[in-house]
This record gives structure tokens, sequence and C-alpha cells, in this order.
């Protein structure tokens, strides 16, 4: 094997290894604004169910006060 045939046969290889992480980035990039809608869209309901406990849970105590100190 000569110098000119170890190169010739290293370029597929590394040509393939260039597209592959090229591939990876872009998916990268897609991916990562995608993963923050899907978070977001997750959590924002489970914020506002909080909230709805938060203030339910006021209200059932502000109900027990006025109901026993009568």
């Amino acid at each position: 094997m000569t110098t000119t045939t170890a190169t010739k046969s290293w370029l597929p290889v590394i040509a393939w290894t260039q597209v592959a992480l090229g591939s990876a980035g872009v998916v990268g990039v897609v991916a990562s604004p995608v993963a923050a809608v899907v978070v977001g869209a997750v959590a924002v309901p489970i914020a506002l169910a909080s909230r709805a406990l938060v203030r339910a849970s006021r209200t059932v105590d502000r109900i027990m006060a006025e109901e026993l100190d009568r």
C-alpha cells in the first residue's frame, strides 16, 4: 500500500465522519427549541394547577374558620 492508496482509503471515512457530525449538529440545533417548547407546555399546566390548588386550600381554610367560629 502506497501513500496515495492509503489516503484514498481514508477519504470516505473522513467525509462520512464530517457528514455525521454535521447532521448531529443540525439535529441538536433543531431539537433544542423543540425540547424547550415541550418542557414549557408541560410546566405551564403544572404551574396553573398548583396555583389553583393553593387558592382552593385558602378558600377551604377561610370557610372552615368561618363555620367553626359560629
